[in-house]
C-alpha cells in the first residue's frame, strides 16, 4: 500500500484558533506592561529591602547595589519574564523583583532568592549575564513563591512518580526548609563554589544524561522545590524543553505536573501557551 504524506495547508479554522491564542497573548502584554508602570522592578541602594533577621547572624545577608549602567538592561529583561504571566497571577503572588550587584547568605553568593510573605524575589544581575539566563533566574524564583503560596494544589505524589523508585532527594518535603543553620541548596552550593573556586553556576548545566533520570540539571536532584524550579524556568524560556520531553519520558511526565499546576492557578497556562511562548517569532502563525 502507498502511504501519502499529507501537506496540505492548515485549515482556516486552525489558523484562526491559533492565532486567537497569539492575540490574547498581546493582550496580557499590554496588561502587564501597565503594571510594570507600578514600579514592580526595584535597584536598591541598601540592604533595608531584607527582612532584619536575614542580616543578622547566621545568616549574615550582603548585598551590593547594581551598577546605574546595568540597570536599564536588566529592567527591560525582568519586565519581559515578567509579561509571561497573566496579570491576576501579577496581582496576587508578586510584590516586587529586587536587583542588586551582589548577593551573599552565610557567606556563599546566591544568583537569586525570594521572601514568600513579602512575595518579592531578590536576583543579582552583572553584566557578563546572558539575558536568557538572567530571566531564567527570576521564572526560577518566582516559581518558588507560587509554589510555598499554592502548595495544596501542587500533587506531589505524581511529581515522585517521575523519578526512579530509588532515588531520594537531599531535603525531604515540597518546599525546601533549613536543616540546621541552612538550606539543602546552600549547602551544596558551597561546596561547588569551594570545589571550582566560581559561582557555583556549573550545578545548573543542562545534563541529558540526568535527563533519562528525570532530571534536567545535578540542581534539580536536591529538593522538589528546586527541582520544580529549574523546570519551570526552562518552560518559560527554552525551546529546548520540548526536545527534552520528546527524548526523555521522565521529563515530559515532570512538565505535565508542572503545566499542571499553572493551569491550576490560572487557565490560560496550558501546553499550548507554554509551547507558544518559546517559539521562535518566525515561526508564529500570522493574523489572517
Amino acid at each position: 500500500m502507498m502511504h501519502v504524506v499529507n501537506l496540505s495547508l492548515p485549515r482556516p479554522k486552525e489558523v484562526m484558533l491559533v492565532w486567537l491564542r497569539l492575540a490574547t497573548l498581546a493582550l496580557v502584554l499590554l496588561a502587564v506592561s501597565v503594571a510594570s508602570a507600578k514600579d514592580l522592578v526595584h535597584f536598591p541602594g541598601d540592604n533595608s529591602f531584607l527582612p532584619e533577621s536575614w542580616l543578622e547572624a547566621p545568616i549574615e545577608a550582603e548585598t551590593e547595589p547594581l551598577d546605574e549602567s546595568l540597570i536599564a538592561d536588566a529592567k527591560e529583561i525582568i519586565e519581559r519574564g515578567i509579561a509571561k504571566y497573566p496579570p491576576e497571577i501579577i496581582k496576587e503572588f508578586l510584590n516586587g523583583v529586587y536587583i542588586v550587584g551582589s548577593l551573599r547568605f552565610y557567606d556563599v553568593g546566591y544568583g537569586g532568592t525570594y521572601m514568600a510573605n513579602a512575595e518579592r524575589v531578590v536576583l543579582v544581575y552583572r553584566a557578563s549575564f546572558d539575558p536568557k539566563g538572567f530571566e531564567q533566574r527570576f521564572h526560577h524564583e518566582f516559581s518558588s513563591i507560587l509554589l510555598k503560596k499554592n502548595e495544596n494544589r501542587f500533587d506531589e505524589e505524581r511529581w515522585r512518580n517521575g523519578n526512579e523508585s530509588r532515588f531520594v532527594y537531599r531535603a525531604p518535603g515540597v518546599i525546601e526548609e533549613q536543616s540546621g543553620d541552612r538550606s539543602e541548596a546552600t549547602k551544596v552550593l558551597e561546596a561547588e563554589q569551594k570545589k571550582t573556586g566560581g559561582s557555583g553556576s556549573s550545578l545548573l548545566a543542562l545534563n541529558e544524561e540526568l535527563m533519562k533520570e528525570g532530571f534536567l540539571t545535578n540542581y534539580n536532584r536536591v529538593s522538589i522545590e528546586q527541582d520544580l524550579n529549574e523546570l519551570a524556568a526552562h518552560l518559560f524560556t527554552n525551546i529546548e524543553l520540548w526536545r527534552f520531553c520528546r527524548d526523555h519520558p521522565r521529563i515530559d511526565h515532570k512538565v505535565d505536573v508542572l503545566i499542571d499546576f499553572y493551569r491550576d492557578l490560572h487557565p490560560d497556562f496550558d501546553r499550548l501557551y507554554f509551547r507558544e511562548l518559546t517559539m521562535p517569532a518566525a515561526e508564529k502563525p500570522k493574523a489572517p
